[in-house]
């Protein structure tokens, strides 16, 4: 029986297309275990800055300097800032116009509070699992930390699909620049690109539509749409 898996480093409130990709496969691991890069997407991401502005803002998960040289899974969050609350803000002003940004920011608020102590590596995988929950995808999720396998780069993913037992890997696009069919095929494992397609939604302030922005965080979907983001965020599936 054929079993399909992508892999993919936890992100911090990822865009749609990352969900896409977890509800394309059988298996979703998070590489948790290798080691965490300042300045991508580990520990930030981006939202519209205002209500209605054209421009983006990021949303920085402040990690403690001293474990930037350490494995994702390791990374403490800062306690300098009240980092929660700041991004919170954030969100409210930007937000609190759209058609679902009560039972939304209600539920952000809880989880962020929640998730708040742990490492930026668990945040991350904590807050997809759970958005992953609300949006009713079932793919399986798993920890690369709890495989235990060797490797770096394309050695450690071919070692993860055998780990799992997967034949079939869905690779982002960026993994795709140093990785292939020709790495792949050799351990019985069909290779494939997501190439995916950013659907345009529509966005809005007080019941008023705004200028498309796209590669936001999902959230910004799910204040627009609720769950019938989950349908939007697939549309483009060819």
């Amino acid at each position: 029986m054929s079993l399909s898996c992508a892999i993919c480093q936890p992100h911090y409130l990822p865009w749609v297309g990352y969900f896409e990709m977890i509800d394309r496969v059988d298996v979703f691991v998070f590489l948790d275990d290798v080691q965490f890069i300042k300045r991508e997407w580990k520990n930030r991401n981006r939202i519209r800055s205002g209500p209605t502005t054209e421009d983006t803002k990021w949303l920085t998960v402040p990690a403690v300097k001293e474990d930037q040289m350490k494995a994702i899974k390791d990374v403490r969050i800062s306690e300098h800032s009240d980092w929660v609350q700041n991004h919170l803000n954030s969100i409210r002003h930007t937000y609190q116009g759209t058609p679902y940004f009560t039972p939304w920011f209600d539920r952000i608020s809880e989880k962020l509070d929640e998730f708040r102590n742990m490492t930026v590596g668990n945040l991350n995988i904590a807050l997809i699992s759970w958005l992953c929950e609300e949006m009713g995808i079932g793919t399986k999720l798993v920890l690369s930390s709890d495989l235990d396998v060797p490797g770096k780069k394309e050695q450690k993913l071919i070692n993860i699909c055998g780990a799992i037992g997967a034949d079939f890997y869905l690779a982002n696009n960026a993994t795709a620049t140093y990785t292939g069919e020709a790495d792949f095929g050799p351990h019985g494992i069909e290779f494939r690109t997501q190439d995916y397609t950013h659907p345009e939604y529509a966005q809005f302030n007080k019941g008023k539509g705004l200028p498309f922005i796209s590669h936001l965080s999902v959230i910004d979907l799910l204040f627009n749409h609720d769950t019938a983001g989950k349908e939007i965020l697939l549309s483009t599936r060819s």
